[in-house]
């Protein structure tokens, strides 16, 4: 009985040191910048019924990318999108964002242009309402990845999500953000 209570204990403490070195900034860490964020929320499969469509098995982080003048990448936990997209100046709910849906339906790939708006995590699953914008999205696909239109901060965008995180150099020169909440 011992040993359980003590291996359980062991493994928490390891747990708690685990979250912690994840958390700490990394060496030479600086304050994000304002830039144009462009996103990609990938899943295991879509469905698409009427207006709505649902991601399932979406990844628990939205990857995150800028362009030029300097390249930056990052992640976010994908409930934190999600309860950030109606917050701040330009957010997603006053100004929506255009998408693009890459999927493998049949084992060909298949693309649509929507916009997007109300977004709904529920466990695993992403619901948005959507607006075609071009092409026909198909009923149901697998591998979908959503390329989401950009958002600026600090300021613009939702305002928490914008300017309290913090960039490093990565091993290929440029810049990996973590938003900070």
């Amino acid at each position: 009985m011992k040993s359980v209570i003590y291996g359980a204990l062991i493994a928490l403490v390891g747990a708690v040191g685990l979250a912690n070195a994840q958390s700490a900034k990394p060496a030479g860490a600086e304050e994000m910048k304002p830039a144009n964020w462009l996103f990609v929320q990938v899943a295991d499969s879509v469905t698409v019924d009427g207006n709505t469509l649902t991601l399932k098995g979406v990844a628990p982080q939205t990857l995150m990318f800028t362009d030029r003048p300097e390249r930056m990448t990052g992640d976010a936990p994908t409930p934190a999108f999600v309860k950030f997209w109606t917050t701040g100046k330009s957010d997603f709910e006053k100004d929506p964002p255009n998408a693009t849906l890459a999927v493998t339906v049949d084992g060909k790939p298949a693309t649509a242009v929507v916009e997007l708006t109300n977004p709904v995590l529920n466990g695993d699953s992403l619901t948005y309402t959507f607006k075609v914008l071009g092409g026909d999205p198909p009923k149901n696909g697998t591998n979908p990845s959503l390329f989401i239109d950009w958002w600026y901060g600090p300021g613009y965008g939702p305002g928490p999500y914008w300017g309290h995180g913090y960039c490093w150099r990565g091993p290929y020169g440029g810049l990996h953000c973590r938003p900070g909440w």
